[in-house]
Formats: C-alpha cells, sequence, structure tokens
C-alpha cells in the first residue's frame, strides 16, 4: 500500500487531465480542421487520439505531459512502470464518458450549425427538434454523471484510485 504523502490529489489530477485534454484538442483541432470529416467523426477522431497519447505516454514514461508539468507519474500496484494494456485499458475507461457525451451530441447537431451561412450570408435560425434536444440533454447529463463517477470513486479510495485506475490496476502519485 502507498503512503498517503505519495498518493496525488484530487485538484492536481483533475487539471492535469483538463490540460492533456486541451493540448491535444487544440493540436487536433488546427489538423483535423480543413478535412472533410463530419463532426461526429472530427469526435471519434479526437477519442482514438487522446487514447493513443495517454497510452503511449504513460506507457513510455507513466506520465503525460499534463501530469510531467503537474508533477504526477502512473505506476503499476508494485510500484513500477505500466504495460501498454494497462495503459490502453485505463485510458479507455478514463476518457470515455466525455467522449460519448461529445459524439452524441454532433450526431443529434443539425448539419447546417456546423456548415454556417455562405460568405455575406446571415445565418436564420436553426431548429432543432424536440427529439434531438432532449437526446443531447440525456447525453450531457449522462456524460457528466460518467466523470462524477470517476472522480467519486477516486475521492472515496484510500488510495485514490479512480475506476480506470481500478481498471489497469494503476496508481498516481506525486513526483515532487
Amino acid at each position: 500500500m502507498l503512503m498517503q504523502s505519495e498518493i496525488a490529489g484530487m485538484g492536481r489530477r483533475l487539471l492535469a487531465t483538463v490540460l492533456d485534454f486541451v493540448i491535444l484538442h487544440l493540436a487536433l483541432t488546427v489538423v483535423l480542421r480543413n478535412m472533410l470529416l463530419p463532426p461526429a467523426g472530427v469526435w471519434m477522431v479526437d477519442f482514438i487520439f487522446i487514447v493513443v497519447y495517454s497510452a503511449m505516454f504513460l506507457g513510455i514514461t507513466g506520465q503525460t505531459p499534463g501530469k510531467m508539468l503537474l508533477g504526477l507519474r502512473v505506476i503499476d500496484a508494485q510500484g513500477g512502470g505500466l504495460n501498454y494494456g494497462q495503459t490502453f485499458r485505463r485510458a479507455v475507461v478514463k476518457w470515455s464518458p466525455v467522449f460519448v457525451l461529445f459524439i452524441v451530441m454532433a450526431v443529434l447537431t443539425p448539419e447546417e450549425v456546423y456548415q454556417g451561412p455562405a460568405a455575406g450570408e446571415v445565418m436564420d435560425t436553426v431548429e432543432v427538434d424536440a427529439q434531438s434536444a432532449l437526446f443531447s440533454s440525456v447525453a450531457m447529463v449522462i456524460g457528466t454523471v460518467g466523470w462524477l463517477v470517476l472522480i467519486y470513486a477516486a475521492r472515496r479510495h484510500p488510495d485514490g484510485q479512480g475506476i480506470h485506475d481500478r481498471a489497469a490496476e494503476t496508481y498516481v502519485i506525486r513526483t515532487g
């Protein structure tokens, strides 16, 4: 069992996750801007890249750039490095709640919102039918609840392990 002083705090972990998401999403937005993908396709590409990004960095160094900046490292249950099975399992469980939300919302958003008006035209209002609005709201609630469950589980666990950590048998520790 880890010493309590080694376990990373929830605030640092959340900030590292947000930093990783922002870094990768901004980079992918620039790269994917001119590709002819539907919105749901863009979010699927984002999901695949963030899972690979997380898994590869954790497999090589035990740290993503966000974790490096905040002095965190992910270790296995014996205190050593991670294998790629652990890193991919951890990344998929961690990122699925938010990306399911984004993908569902992208599918349900009318195409006119993404295309926008032609040059020099003013966009009229886009009508969203009640069923799409309901599904978007439900998806948002489910995605939010999914991440809140991950956060709650980590806060309640004596070693700070979230569901994604338990699925991969990992711990997040402070490095400095």
